[in-house]
């Protein structure tokens, strides 16, 4: 398993990025792709989020503006908040032994990336996307909204049991960058 340092590190070495999301994409899943996405193209990669069949009303604006076109060709593949490669969906399964990195929270993660990430003590994926993506650089409101999405939900806007203090010291660093999250909740 990777450190949080070394996961950035790589991060840093990957270009033309195809970032995946799991079947039935709820806000942890797409607000963890968002902000990663948004933070490559922030250190000048070119990265892109696998269209995904399932978006919902309330997922999509978050997920549409990184959406891959038809014709781009991925030099690597990352999933963000996807334990096994079951969750993938339909589109995704091509890809299922050629993730470079996979990034998760859950206590059943099957460790199917090249490289992999877990933190299965985090309430939210979102938590660990945003120590990833504090070691690339300033997160910036474009990354901070969809960050807090994740972890919003994934903490039923922080009434889970599963809702710790760093979970809300996080929640306050994101608001910090000026997000209306009244709105967003």
């Amino acid at each position: 398993m990777l450190t949080v340092s070394e996961a950035a590190a790589l991060l840093r070495s990957f270009d033309r990025v195809l970032i995946l999301t799991h079947i039935r994409p709820d806000g942890d899943t797409v607000g963890c792709a968002a902000g990663l996405c948004a933070a490559l193209r922030a250190i000048g990669r070119t990265a892109y989020l696998l269209p995904n069949p399932g978006l919902t009303e309330n997922t999509a604006p978050y997920f549409t503006p990184y959406s891959a076109p038809a014709d781009f060709v991925p030099e690597k593949v990352v999933s963000t908040d996807i334990a096994t490669v079951g969750l993938f969906p339909d589109n995704a399964k091509s890809y299922a032994d050629k993730v470079d990195l996979a990034i998760d929270h859950h206590p059943s993660f099957e460790g199917f990336g090249k490289a992999n990430i877990v933190r299965p003590e985090a309430a939210a994926c979102g938590e660990l996307i945003y120590d990833i993506l504090r070691e690339l650089g300033e997160i910036t409101p474009e990354m901070a909204v969809p960050l807090y999405v994740a972890v919003s939900t994934d903490t039923g806007c922080f009434q889970y049991g599963n809702t710790t203090a760093g979970t809300h010291r996080l929640a306050a660093a994101l608001m910090e960058t000026g997000m209306d999250v009244f709105a967003l909740n």
